[in-house]
């Protein structure tokens, strides 16, 4: 230790408020611990018991001790060594003796000093922590956690508090060992002893409830252990002086004790009971944030229980078929008192958060629309990800964090167990409110309670929703078609209307009707269509049939309702646009186009959206701007894809024409165009099979290696393979010629290298004995990629393991459509010395220790190695028969 150098001042300059003196003293402070580490950590643990000392030096040196003991720095600390905790072990057992005497005797020193807590006590309780957590693992210091108990039977308060909170860091790092299971329960003792001393300050039961939170993951209780911490937690919580803060610890504790056993909760649900009408009708959000999820954990774990329970019983054989109605869960009786609660809870809060934006836009007149930048920004951002349809109508909520979201996401969960004793307390509430300020708010519970009442339970919402899509403000009418849109996603509107709750043709006539309302009423109608026409879709298919004739009726003016409401002069908000084209997506997958009339409505579709797309094309000022266009094209390729797949090969007449629209648009610079004509396309092959074929020359002035893209690739495949077999030789022949010079001049973009290379083995697969022309050059390729891969200078190998991928799937199909004998045993031998190579590669890379970098992609790349490897000796025998069958015949 440095002499010169007193600790005392050095602590002293550090914690001066001048910049320059406080460098100089941080200065001294790293000197004396590059210099004596034992004795500059001994000497810190004195500065704490020493009389005088000033605060912020006695806070400075219990900072310095802890960061000289833990880091947060994972080069110091991380999963496999500790180096701070290595140094640590490494001291003279006297000197950690001794620091670990003072650090106890700080507990003490603290509560002789005076009644209030020092600023420096919860950094000394963590350096407590962090040594117990390096030495009892290692079996030293076994002896701390019986001194700690016997602070606790200490008459000081501020002693108390100091144990706890050593109690609280140990048991937080949730480092095992560090505390033997027959402590723990001793410790809980100690703990919940605290926490029923009323004489003890507001601030030691705080500290106790949050030593107890994480005590409670370590335990193994019995049952009365566990009634023993609930009784205390809801005791001190319940207390008229405990404040809020003690209120939240009290829930946190509630919260961890539901995740383990929530069944101990259900004697005392009656307090529980009290405790939240007391929190959910007070002032403090935080309060009732977790509150509310208390009660979530407590449904979430009530849930699980009882869906174990409804799988036990299906594996056991039923001694009675006829039982009575499910034993209903013991926590309905406090749900009818919560449910009011927690609805008013929620509405307090959406009325709140109203005034609130009032008093924002009296301060802020200014125009609040987008400005031409931003939205050319929002559609170029659009463009640039493409319109993905399914996240537009059918994503789940994300969850919601407000005390709303939170509110509501409890709610559902009530309603999984209350099951139809919900819907009468909620449409209590909506009914009462239907006529207030915040009635579109009030309406919002309705679409939370449908998981859980049967469909018959739930007939009242239903036909109140359908009032009120008539409602005058658009407001309403736009949340009662979203509940709608809710109801027919989780329950089902063919459920519904089999169950006589409302005929089907109520329904349709009212989501027609209003699917041509204002925007913000329209596009949650086109919602609930889509999910309405996808239930039966999902319906037919679960009785094997392949399309719904329920829907027949209503196909043609819900054609024409949704042709309206995205006619082109119609001034919809972008965000809204695909609403309408999703929804007739879905109801063209359902039609039953056996049904003539509905093949009609579904031909004149087809017709309808080709004009339409000529005129978007083509169309001057048909459009109002070129995202507006881009978001068009989008749309209408994914609905044309879907009406090809629905009529099938009628449509070879006019594939020419689809053809010609859709071709255009393969040049475009959007991603998301290319790719939704590129999918029309390959519809369109499927559809009308090996005719295609006289089409091929159209689309192929639209192939070229700028346009390329993997899923173009996919698609250009799958046109071979439908052309391959059956297409007419001297129409398929130039075709394939042209598609391989094209993929042989993309090799040279490094990006396109594996998915064209897994594409040749596709077509090769494809055209079989017509690949055999192409086999040299294709195999002169091959070699060059394996020299690439080779040369990669990527430290990851990313590159050259994706091109190797690539290669053995390339193998893997050439094997496959290839017929020739001597082809086929060239490119055998070939792929043994590709094996050979990469095995080699392996063992090099294995002793090298590159694999543990490029592992998930190298064992990718081996396993198509094996698939390819798999080929091999089936297709050796084919080619053996062939060539003694050549011999025979010779």
């Amino acid at each position: 230790m440095d002499e010169s150098i007193d600790v005392s001042d050095a602590l002293a300059h550090a914690s001066h408020p001048d910049n320059n003196i406080r460098s100089i003293g941080e200065d001294m402070l790293k000197r004396l611990q590059n210099l004596d580490l034992p004795n500059f950590l001994l000497y810190l643990s004195s500065e704490l018991l020493r009389e005088g000392i000033p605060e912020e030096s006695r806070a400075l040196a219990a900072i310095t001790l802890k960061n000289s003991l833990d880091s947060k720095d994972p080069a110091l600390k991380d999963a496999h060594k500790d180096l701070l905790c290595i140094k640590w072990l490494s001291l003279d057992p006297s000197i950690r003796s001794e620091i670990k005497n003072k650090l106890l005797m700080t507990l003490e020193f603290d509560s002789r000093q005076s009644h209030s807590r020092h600023p420096s006590s919860k950094v000394i309780a963590k350096v407590i922590a962090r040594v117990a957590c390096m030495e009892i693992p290692r079996n030293q210091w076994l002896d701390l956690v019986g001194k700690l108990v016997d602070n606790m039977a200490s008459s000081s308060s501020s002693l108390k508090q100091a144990t706890l909170e050593v109690l609280q860091y140990i048991f937080e790092a949730k480092i095992p060992k560090v505390v033997k299971g027959d402590q723990v329960d001793v410790v809980m003792g100690s703990v919940i002893s605290a926490l029923n001393n009323q004489m003890l300050d507001s601030q030691v039961h705080l500290t106790a409830l949050k030593a107890l939170l994480n005590i409670l993951e370590f335990t193994k209780f019995e049952d009365h252990a566990w009634r023993n911490s609930v009784v205390a937690v809801c005791e001190v919580a319940g207390r008229i002086n405990s404040g809020a803060e003690i209120k939240e610890a009290a829930f946190e504790c509630l919260v961890a004790i539901a995740h383990t056993c929530h069944t101990i909760l259900e004697p005392y649900k009656e307090i529980m009971m009290s405790l939240t009408s007391q929190a959910l009708e007070g002032d403090v959000e935080s309060l009732k944030f977790q509150c509310i999820k208390l009660w979530i954990t407590v449904f979430q774990e009530e849930i699980g229980w009882e869906e174990e329970e409804e799988e036990e019983e299906e594996e056991e054989e039923k001694e009675k078929e006829d039982d009575d109605e499910e034993e209903a869960s013991s926590f309905i009786g406090p749900l009818c008192s919560f449910v009011p609660l927690l609805l008013q809870t929620y509405l307090n809060k959406e009325q709140g958060d109203l005034k609130q934006e009032d008093i924002w836009k009296q301060g802020d007149e200014g125009d609040i629309s987008m400005t031409g930048e931003q939205e050319e920004e929002g559609d170029e951002n659009v463009e640039q990800e493409g319109v993905n349809l399914e996240d537009i109508l059918e994503q789940d909520e994300e969850e919601d964090e407000t005390l709303q979201g939170i509110s509501m996401t409890c709610l559902g969960l009530a309603a999984r167990i209350m099951k139809g004793g919900v819907v009468p307390l909620v449409m209590h509430f909506v009914k009462e409110n239907l006529n207030g300020p915040h009635k579109i708010a009030a309406l919002s519970p309705l679409g939370f309670i449908l998981e859980g009442p049967s469909v018959k339970q739930l007939a009242p919402l239903v036909h109140l929703l359908l009032v009120l899509m008539d409602h005058p403000e658009e407001g309403v009418r736009g949340r009662a078609a979203w509940t709608l849109g809710r109801l027919f996603k989780l329950v089902g509107a063919h459920r519904i209307v089999r169950n006589e709750v409302v005929v089907l043709d109520r329904i349709m006539k009212l989501l027609i009707e209003r699917s041509k309302d204002v925007p913000e009423v329209s596009v949650e109608v086109h919602g609930a269509l889509y999910f309405l026409a996808r239930g039966y879709a999902e319906d037919a298919k679960s009785r094997s049939k392949s399309n719904s004739c329920e829907l027949s009726p209503s196909v043609k003016p819900l054609i024409d309702a949704l042709l309206c409401a995205s006619d082109l002069a119609r001034e919809t908000p972008f965000c809204l646009l695909p609403s309408p084209y999703k929804a007739l997506s879905e109801i063209v997958r359902v039609s039953d186009t056996g049904d003539l009339q509905v093949r009609q409505a579904v031909i004149g579709l087809m017709s309808h959206i080709m004009r339409r797309f000529n005129i978007v094309l083509n169309g001057h000022g048909a459009v109002s701007s070129v995202q507006r266009k881009n978001q068009l094209e989008v749309l209408l390729c994914g609905l044309v894809e879907v009406l090809i797949h629905k009529l099938g090969s009628t449509l070879k007449g006019s594939a020419k024409c689809v053809l010609m629209l859709l071709c255009p648009l393969l040049t475009r610079e959007s991603t998301s165009a290319r790719n939704g004509a590129a999918l029309a396309i390959g519809a369109l092959a499927h559809a009308i099979g090996a005719d295609f074929g006289q089409h091929m020359p159209t689309v192929l002035q639209y192939f070229s290696v700028k346009r390329l893209s993997p899923l173009y690739l996919e698609v250009i495949c799958d046109i071979c393979h439908v052309l391959g077999k059956e297409g007419k030789e001297e129409e398929v022949v130039p075709c394939f010629d042209h598609i391989m010079e094209v993929l042989y001049q993309g090799m040279g973009e490094s990006t396109l290298q594996p998915p064209i290379l897994s594409s040749i083995g596709q077509i090769a697969l494809a055209i079989g004995e017509k690949f055999e022309k192409y086999l040299p050059p294709v195999m002169e390729k091959l070699i060059v990629m394996e020299k690439v891969a080779q040369l990669d200078q990527d430290p990851l190998g990313d590159h050259s393991n994706k091109v190797r991928e690539a290669i053995s799937k390339a193998y893997h199909g050439i094997l496959g459509g290839i017929t020739d004998p001597k082809s086929g045993f060239k490119v055998g031998m070939a792929l043994l010395d590709f094996t050979e190579k990469e095995r080699k590669r392996r063992d090099s890379d294995r002793r090298s220790r590159r694999t543990r970098t490029m592992t998930a992609r190298d064992t990718r790349t081996m396993k198509a190695l094996v698939d390819a490897l798999s080929q091999l000796s089936p297709r050796v025998g084919v080619w053996s028969e062939a060539l003694i069958r050549s011999v025979h015949e010779a």
